[in-house]
């Protein structure tokens, strides 16, 4: 066997597991970016909420099947007050650690089955499942305490801040849709806000 045969037989021998290796780990980092698209595409980086369009979604099923077994559930509709004027005064940076520290009150308040959704700026809706309007009010008395106690600072400086809350519990032989009961919680929160904020207003 001439020495190029052997040359040519032996080469791909050794070359072949150091491609294949490279090819695992390319198809590895694939999969990894994938992922963190998936998330990027479903969660709100600074509070780890659901998105709108994955909040809608998921909250469409729980809807659906909330209906079929006449289970009650709760829609807490929450905006910040004077959030610009933290922005304007502090900084962006500030207004960021603020909705993180929102983010992590309510993810540790919250139950598992609780969908937390942010709809845009300071605008939050939470899907309480299986939750009537008595629960939901004891939650959200629950997270405006813990914020009321929790620090924020950024810079050293101190940042306060409040929040107004409307709640909607949906009435199954009414046969609600879910934007009827959002609305109605809307409706609550617009109440909270325009009779003083800083509070939590049941939609009746």
């Amino acid at each position: 066997m001439s020495e190029d045969l052997v040359r040519a037989s032996i080469i791909p021998l050794v070359i072949a597991p150091f491609i294949s290796w490279y090819l695992v780990g390319i198809l590895f980092e694939i999969d990894s970016l994938e992922k963190k698209m998936e998330l990027l595409a479903t969660y709100d980086d600074l509070t780890g909420f659901m998105n709108r369009r994955s909040f809608f979604n998921s909250c469409d099923v729980l809807h659906n099947y909330s209906m079929r077994n006449k289970q009650n559930y709760s829609i807490v509709s929450i905006d910040f007050d004077y959030f610009k004027k933290i922005n304007d005064k502090y900084g962006h940076a500030a207004g960021d650690e603020v909705l993180s520290s929102f983010g992590r009150i309510s993810g540790k308040l919250s139950r598992k089955s609780d969908i937390l959704g942010r709809l845009g700026g300071e605008e939050f809706v939470f899907f309480l499942p299986d939750t009537n309007l008595n629960q939901a009010r004891s939650f959200t008395e629950k997270l405006c305490e813990a914020i009321k106690n929790t620090k924020v600072t950024c810079n050293h400086t101190l940042v306060e801040y409040t929040i107004s809350i409307g709640i909607a519990v949906n009435q199954c032989d009414a046969n609600m849709t879910l934007e009827e009961v959002i609305k109605n919680s809307d409706e609550a929160l617009y109440t909270a806000k325009n009779t003083g904020r800083n509070q939590t207003v049941l939609y009746k």
